[in-house]
């Protein structure tokens, strides 16, 4: 199966996150790229563009010097649009028969689930691809609470609301990297 890594807003709020939220969604990047186990030429980051992101540059980086593809799409870019993108730049067919798409990002009630941008998690269960959010993946800063935990609380009673509403109940929430079914060798 091929896989859609599709990073929305990225960088997010840094200032408002603790170092520990705002590092971890990075290190999960990380092991991504350093599993030796992992298909690489059945797998791409597709990346919102938007603020400049020191980290995720030097991920973009990384990214391709170990062999994967990497994708900057921009943000009113819609999953059919994408689907020619990439296989005009990087002759990388997605399908929804065999394409998963893993969801990571920020705001996790927002951008990641419902935006108002034309690629999320809920759009992509739509356009038919099995969805998956990687919550180690995505942060939350746009709900209220006194901190990260109070923030993410709040945002996956939003998340479930919005699953509910779309009867998209084939969206899988991930903690678990071995959980992602990414490509292997």
């Amino acid at each position: 199966m091929k896989t859609v890594i599709l990073l929305i807003d990225f960088k997010g709020h840094p200032a408002l996150g603790n170092e520990y939220l705002n590092n971890k969604r990075y290190a999960e990047v990380q092991r991504i790229l350093t599993d030796t186990q992992i298909d690489k030429s059945n797998i791409i980051f597709a990346v919102s563009k938007g603020n400049k992101d020191e980290k995720l540059d030097e991920l973009k980086f990384m990214a391709i010097h170990l062999g994967f593809k990497f994708y900057e799409y921009n943000l009113d870019t819609t999953f059919d649009e994408l689907k020619q993108q990439l296989l005009q730049h990087h002759n990388f067919i997605i399908d929804p028969n065999d394409t998963q798409i893993i969801v990571g990002g920020t705001n996790t009630a927002g951008c990641v689930i419902k935006s108002s941008k034309p690629m999320n998690a809920v759009e992509s269960h739509l356009k038919g691809y099995r969805t998956t959010i990687y919550l180690p993946m995505c942060a939350e800063y746009e709900q209220p609470g006194i901190n990260d935990v109070e923030r993410t609380m709040v945002s996956l009673v939003e998340v479930y609301k919005w699953i509910k509403k779309y009867r998209a109940y084939s969206i899988y929430l991930e903690t678990n990297l071995s959980g992602l079914n990414l490509p292997k060798r």
